[in-house]
């Protein structure tokens, strides 16, 4: 009772988004807002990455308590977000967005001077187009570090500043074109996604940040979540759950040498779990 999660990543669900992506005309109904969300968030669910989800309003002095901040299809950009954004990343923060991102104001309204507006200079690109894609189409997203397909839409990216970490393949017109940037914003990093990129391409895409931000993932069999939760004495309990219908194992450093508060046994090797299965650790 009364044990928190300290998250060191933020996820911005911005209501003002919700309702302007899903009921703007264009460039596609295929767009569902918690869906995109979701995509995001999974990167981190799968390494058992603590999230916080905060509003796009969220003060300076709180955003700085993270390591790294998401805002998936932030189309409205309400005021002073751009700014606060600016100065998180300027003072050392991560941030990341993309597609549809800065199109509309407070006021439901497309931003003059071009896409991503108010945050083109924190992203150093600038959108030129905004591509939809057939219900079944896919584009290709080649780099160093990704190798995936993107749906939905495909940013036309212009860099500014950025550097490129992917590009488009295939054949249509805009093959060869940034896909995915990074741009060094003061003592920070700001990545854009030009494209909903498929669960691996995310995946892969995250991996990288994930480690140079030292976010500490935790590798567990699939359908098995995991999660540390500190007491106020400062004592860690961590939190497992086989979420499918089969028996799972699973073997990790950081669990061996805690009790195992339901059987009162010590862990010294694997941890079983049934199906749906609970254990809860006490880490010391």
């Amino acid at each position: 009772m009364g044990s928190q999660i300290r998250a060191k990543v933020a996820i911005m669900f911005d209501w003002q988004s919700y309702w302007s992506l899903e009921g703007c005309v264009g460039p596609t109904a295929g767009f569902s807002y918690p869906n995109e969300v979701h995509r995001f968030y999974r990167a981190f669910w799968r390494r058992n990455v603590p999230v916080d989800i905060i509003e796009s309003t969220t003060p300076l002095d709180k955003l700085k308590q993270y390591n790294l901040v998401v805002a998936p299809a932030l189309i409205t950009v309400l005021p002073g977000v751009a700014e606060t954004l600016e100065s998180y990343v300027s003072e050392g923060g991560s941030f990341i967005t993309g597609y549809m991102a800065g199109i509309h104001d407070e006021h439901d309204l497309v931003v003059p001077g071009g896409y991503p507006g108010k945050l083109r200079d924190l992203m150093g690109v600038w959108v030129e187009e905004i591509d939809a894609l057939a219900p079944d189409e896919t584009i290709e997203v080649h780099g160093d570090a990704v190798d995936a397909k993107g749906e939905i839409v495909a940013s036309i990216i212009h860099r500014e500043g950025a550097r490129r970490l992917a590009t488009y393949g295939g054949g249509e017109f805009y093959a060869g074109h940034s896909a995915l940037t990074v741009n060094t914003y003061g003592k920070g990093k700001a990545y854009f996604v030009g494209t909903p990129l498929d669960e691996t391409g995310m995946s892969a895409f995250m991996a990288p940040i994930i480690k140079e931000l030292g976010l500490k993932p935790l590798d567990t069999p699939e359908d098995v979540s995991l999660s540390v939760r500190y007491g106020d004495d400062g004592v860690r309990y961590a939190f497992l759950i086989n979420n499918s219908e089969s028996d799972k194992r699973l073997c990790l450093d950081e669990l061996n040498g805690g009790v195992e508060l339901l059987t009162g046994h010590v862990v010294d090797g694997p941890v079983e779990l049934k199906p749906y299965g609970v254990n809860v650790i006490e880490l010391g």
